[in-house]
């Protein structure tokens, strides 16, 4: 299978739109397809990190995305898709959503859009609207693949298209997540951490979405006795500077241990993950649209046997099981602090919830997610599969029998 994947966002760009194109490109080639993904350039020499990968990676001249740069996407989706015969030409992001549909007449491709969950609600403006449906996104000959049940069903309230086109498909987490890693001990003597304190991770953009300051109040909310053995590591870069600025005045303020640790590389984080003691993340609703289409960074924290305290907003039950791999709850202080207690003061429901955790993680791998997407097969299956696909539809055995009476 031939497949042609076009992204906005790529790798040195850190994001989790770069992330879903580089882990499914990988993976679908491992399952044995041959994928050529299109990404900008960002005004920068990548060809050595690129020629590491193991597709071809074209690159574009361009940055993040603006929609003064809508005609020339149209003109290089135009261009890359006559150049092969592609079995699925894979439009990653909203932003490659028109051009590819703007393209169609050039390829018998089946065509696939991937949808995320916050540009559903982007998208609803009336001069986007008009646009998709002049570009006819989301005709027939198009399938839709969405990252989570809430992204699948948001996509459905907002467009009037038949469901059996529209398929929830997790996304996975990468085997990085689940490597070596340098030892509990080791990391929390880096750290400074005790062995008998409690370790309590979030890593994720310091930003007002992502409910650092509920995490806050609801922590600073706790008895003497669980809060003082409580030690939260922050692990991201800032967001918004207003926001960052009162979330470190008022951690500061705070009887609370609070490490800003602010953003590291991954082999780091991965460290961390294994001298912790739960993940933390309370997303919040935001008013401008943007949700939380599944959430990743719970996956990766479950692959370093972790469970999370997590609010059930977005996407978020799909990468979290409640009272299974973690502990979800509405976004409120109270809801938020009484999670942190319980894994906080509860071994055994933190072991449980980790060896499941872990379990989940592994189930949601990105081969699996390559597979649904693209309806792959890995190469034993596929070879099986040819087999009984062969002349006449018998198998090779089956031709080699002779027909009774003969």
């Amino acid at each position: 299978m031939k497949i042609l994947l076009l992204t906005s966002e790529f790798s040195p760009a850190t994001g989790g739109i770069g992330t879903y194109a580089r882990e499914i490109a990988c993976a679908a080639v491992k399952l044995g397809a041959q994928v050529t993904v299109v990404a900008p350039d960002y005004a920068r020499d990548s060809s050595t990190e690129d020629r590491a990968l193991p597709f071809e990676v074209q690159r574009f001249r361009g940055g993040l995305h603006s929609m003064r740069e809508l005609p020339s996407k149209i003109r290089l989706a135009r261009k890359h898709v006559a150049l092969e015969n592609y079995d699925v030409v894979h439009a990653a992001d909203w932003p490659f959503f028109i051009p590819v549909a703007l393209s169609r007449g050039r390829t018998p491709a089946r065509l696939l859009v991937t949808v995320h969950g916050t540009e559903i609600n982007e998208t609803q403006t009336r001069i986007k609207r008009t646009a998709i449906r002049a570009a006819g996104v989301f005709r027939s000959r198009t399938t839709i693949a969405a990252n989570s049940r809430y992204t699948r069903d948001l996509f459905q309230q907002r467009f009037a298209i038949d469901p059996r086109r529209v398929k929830a498909i997790p996304l996975g987490v990468s085997e990085f997540w689940f490597g070596d890693r340098a030892s509990r001990a080791a990391v929390r003597e880096t750290y400074r951490l005790a062995p008998d304190d409690i370790v309590m991770t979030t890593v994720a953009r310091l930003t007002r979405r992502k409910g650092h300051l509920m995490t806050l109040a609801a922590l600073s909310s706790l008895p003497d006795s669980v809060r003082k053995r409580v030690i939260w590591l922050v692990v991201g870069p800032p967001g918004e500077s207003e926001y960052v600025e009162e979330f470190r005045r008022l951690a500061q303020a705070s009887d609370c241990d609070i490490r800003l640790l602010g953003p590291l590389p991954d082999r780091e984080i991965r460290d961390i993950y294994g001298a912790s003691d739960f993940f933390c993340l309370t997303g919040v609703p935001d008013p401008t649209g943007r949700v939380e289409g599944f959430g990743l960074v719970y996956l990766e924290a479950a692959a370093g046997c972790l469970p999370s305290v997590a609010t059930a907003i977005g996407g978020v039950p799909d990468a979290v099981r409640a009272n299974e791999t973690g502990i979800l709850v509405e976004p409120s202080v109270s809801a938020i602090a009484q999670a942190i207690a319980d894994l906080a003061e509860r071994h055994d429901m933190r072991a449980s919830m980790a060896e499941r955790a872990l379990a989940h993680a592994r189930a949601l791998s990105w081969e699996r997610c390559a597979t649904e997407t693209y309806q792959l097969f890995p190469r034993r299956k596929q070879n099986e599969q040819d087999e009984r696909s062969s002349p006449e539809g018998l198998s090779r055995h089956e031709q080699m029998v002779p027909a009774a009476g003969h």
